[in-house]
């Protein structure tokens, strides 16, 4: 079975859609369909356009999952997972999976920009995350803004807990010099230990605060 977001060759393509290769070239010539190029150079279609071709009005139910990095793809094939299974019991269809591997606070991942380009394009029904972190560490609520003013519900699986002003702005900033020590950690120069120093000793004075 194949998924919305698979790229297929034109032959497969045509099969999907029970059309002739011929058809399909035609599609792409009058603009009724676009095709993807890979690095080499060929033609590939993506499942979710081959749909749409006599059904320009299908949305989509959209999973997406994030971690942070690679060594933790086995939480990200876990994350997606749940998402499906969820899915599969509210009798969803037209799945589109979406997922990265980057940091919280990097706004130009893959995933998230082709989130934002279904969203924009009105094609998203439902998003359906684990976690509000699992977007972005901060501004996820721009991408559900986006979602209300599309029409898209938003879904989280793991609803958060209520911080009060106070502890949610902790938790921010704990987030943040966590996110930049491991920079500063991966350079290793001597200015940058120190500044990562320093980082944690005002780490330390914020959840002293908050203690």
């Amino acid at each position: 079975m194949h998924r919305l977001e698979d790229l297929l060759q034109i032959g497969d393509a045509a099969k999907l859609r029970g059309v002739s290769i011929d058809t399909l070239r035609r599609w792409e010539k009058s603009g009724k369909i676009q095709t993807v190029r890979t690095e080499g150079g060929h033609r590939r279609y993506r499942v979710a356009d081959l749909l749409k071709v006599d059904n320009p009005d299908l949305r989509y139910t959209v999973i997406y999952g994030r971690v942070s990095t690679p060594d933790k793809k086995d939480d990200l094939s876990r994350q997606i997972g749940v998402l499906e299974l969820y899915c599969r019991q509210q009798g969803y269809e037209q799945i589109y999976t979406l997922k990265d591997i980057g940091s919280g606070l990097n706004y130009k991942k893959r995933g998230l920009l082709k989130l934002i380009e279904l969203l924009q394009r009105n094609e998203v029904e439902r998003l359906i995350i684990t976690d509000k972190d699992r977007l972005l560490r901060f501004g996820s609520e721009l991408v559900f803004a986006l979602c209300e003013n599309n029409g898209a519900e938003v879904t989280i699986l793991n609803k958060p807990v209520q911080l009060e002003p106070e502890q949610e702005l902790v938790e921010d900033v704990l987030a943040v010099i966590t996110v930049m020590s491991a920079r500063l950690y991966g350079k290793r120069s001597k200015r940058n230990l120190k500044a990562m120093q320093a980082l944690h000793e005002c780490g330390e004075k914020i959840i002293g605060l908050k203690d």
